[in-house]
């Protein structure tokens, strides 16, 4: 059953440094995007069934000219208010990390409020532990942060817990991770065009990268930087992902930059997952 309504918070939404930094028009877009993005399926994506809202669809739907409602789009992507998915659609972070935990708190409900009755106990330490998570306190105030899990876990493309603010990350280096990336893999393809949506992509994975490493320490750019070397030094042994294996169709494959920062390749990359070969 869909919620006919949501909790919002007017202090998140004040204090969002990074939306506080996009226009009053931009501003005004999002608090729209945001309620379509509540009826959207899935949950916190601007989607109405399998269809992706364009923003010639979001002008009409807004009573705005593309000119205007493109530009204001190209400000909330640049401030990183939301997330490009990986079919295109713009999706709110915070809507569905706090989707996963509100479906979480439902199921335990169901339990009897009490989970450790219904389990041994091995199985509740591993329900706390998931638990622990500092909550947040609305699902559609902000989608500007990013995950504090680890990297190794496939929930961190999409985290489901609370997210560090990205002002408390040194900013996105995105020609230091390009260098890096021609240093260590010089047989890959090179980088010719970094648009806005593959800097979107870089964002994400940074911001990442910077949460798993502070944990509880401010974190500099010389580490995350360090990070991104030892990545793809990792991708580098992986026969798959640098074209020295051919796939059924006897090609092989070749990754680029684009592609290994797309959430679910990273998040495998990170695993390990292409390097059986």
């Amino acid at each position: 059953m869909k919620r006919p309504s949501f909790q919002f918070y007017p202090a998140d939404w004040l204090r969002d440094t990074a939306l506080r930094s996009c226009s009053t028009g931009a501003r005004g877009l999002w608090i729209d995007m945001i309620c379509f993005m509540h009826e959207g399926n899935p949950y916190g994506h601007l989607k109405v069934g399998n269809k992706v809202i364009l923003p010639p669809n979001l002008a009409g739907m807004v009573g705005a000219t593309l000119q205007d409602v493109q530009g204001w789009l190209d400000e909330l992507f640049q401030s990183g208010v939301y997330e490009l998915g990986e079919g295109g659609e713009i999706y709110s972070k915070r809507m569905v990390r706090d989707e996963i935990l509100r479906n979480k708190r439902a199921e335990g409900g169901k339990l009897g409020g009490n989970p450790a009755l219904k389990v041994n106990h091995e199985d509740n330490q591993k329900v706390e532990v998931e638990d622990k998570q500092k909550p947040t306190p609305s699902s559609s105030s902000s989608s500007s942060s990013s995950s504090s899990s680890s990297l190794s876990n496939e929930n961190n493309i999409c985290p489901p817990a609370g997210e560090p603010e990205a002002e408390n990350f040194p900013a996105c280096s995105h020609q230091a991770v390009i260098n890096l990336y021609h240093q260590h893999l010089p047989t890959l393809r090179k980088v010719e065009v970094w648009n806005t949506a593959r800097q979107g992509y870089l964002r994400q994975r940074w911001r990442e990268v910077a949460a798993d490493i502070s944990q509880s320490r401010p974190v500099t750019h010389e580490e995350i930087l360090d990070w991104w070397a030892g990545f793809f030094q990792h991708i580098n042994k992986s026969k798959f992902l640098t074209g020295k294996v051919n796939s059924k169709d006897g090609r092989a494959f070749l990754a680029d930059l684009e592609w290994i920062i797309k959430p679910s390749n990273f998040a495998k990359i990170v695993e390990g997952k292409y390097h059986g070969t």
